[in-house]
């Protein structure tokens, strides 16, 4: 199939169309109906579904990944975050033993005031009391 024949035939060209200064019907209608449309759409509040934040963020972050630049800075936010993190760990697994150590020591220091028997009461004409 070597065939070079068009599959229609050409339009015979037509002379230009003079400009009469009014515009279609048939166009005017249609932007018409657009316009009605659109304005019973413009007054409506979206309630239903989720905010766009939702939508557009994570698409704003996938392609915002691909700028080096951003990519290397959150690279770098990302590992301050997690040191950050690994510090309050190895913090927290620390300071345990000894919160715990002082927490015990103050209860039985409590507890322990009860078992001491009271001193006695010495009166200011006693021999004993040095002056």
């Amino acid at each position: 199939m070597t065939s070079t024949e068009l599959i229609t035939p050409p339009r015979a060209p037509s002379p230009p169309e003079t400009w009469s200064g009014a515009r279609p019907t048939a166009s005017t209608d249609s932007v018409d109906e657009m316009v009605e449309e659109t304005s019973a759409l413009v007054g409506v509040v979206p309630l239903y579904g989720p905010p766009v934040v939702l939508l557009a963020g994570p698409w704003l972050f996938l392609s915002l990944m691909l700028v080096g630049p951003f990519a290397v800075l959150v690279t770098l936010v990302v590992l301050v975050v997690l040191a950050a993190a690994v510090v309050a760990l190895a913090g927290a697994i620390l300071a345990a033993p000894y919160l715990l150590f002082r927490r015990l020591r103050g209860y039985r220091a409590g507890h322990r005031s009860l078992r001491v028997r009271a001193a006695k009461a010495v009166a200011f004409e006693s021999p004993r009391v040095a002056a």
